[in-house]
């Protein structure tokens, strides 16, 4: 699999909320964007309150240059199947046991994960996977996992750079 080049563009907007926007929120546009032989595509696409983009890298940026998947993957699998065949385990012994397993999932996957709160788009996860930065999704329209490579250390170069604009 190729390596393109994953990056944030973000771009202050005025809110069509006018006065009921929050003091600390910053309306605008929201680019993932993904580069691969000088073709760019759009992950997502999206107006919303860029602080939450900020408050993810915040929270997630020491995690993702060092978190790696902890699975067997001889099968390569993106990171967001990897996560949805976890949820396909139909046998517990208890009530218990199935809520402990559901609750250590969460808990596992929820450090890969990028999502706009409120919003209808994709949850995205973003990590190392087979060592190689990774970003997948679950497409539901075509249903099929999508799934980019890139250099992790670049993204979050690029990402650290973009946000100071919006801190």
């Amino acid at each position: 699999m190729n390596c393109g080049k994953l990056y944030f563009h973000l771009e202050r907007q005025e809110s069509p909320y006018g006065e009921e926007l929050a003091v600390n929120e910053v309306w605008g546009i929201i680019q993932l964007c993904y580069e691969l032989d000088n073709i760019t595509e759009y992950i997502l696409d999206w107006q919303w309150d860029i602080t939450e983009v900020v408050e993810w890298f915040d929270e997630t940026k020491d995690l993702l240059v060092v978190k790696s998947l902890n699975v067997l993957n001889d099968e390569d699998k993106s990171i967001a199947e990897l996560r949805d065949l976890g949820y396909e385990r139909s046998f517990f012994f208890s009530q218990d046991e199935m809520l402990s397993y559901h609750e250590d999932l969460d808990k596992y996957f929820s450090n890969f994960k990028f999502h706009l709160r409120g919003t209808p788009t994709p949850t995205y996860y973003i990590g190392l996977n087979n060592g190689k930065g990774e970003l997948s999704y679950l497409c539901r329209e075509q249903k099929v996992y999508k799934r980019y490579c890139f250099n992790m250390d670049e993204f979050l170069k690029s990402t650290k750079e973009t946000l100071l604009n919006f801190r």
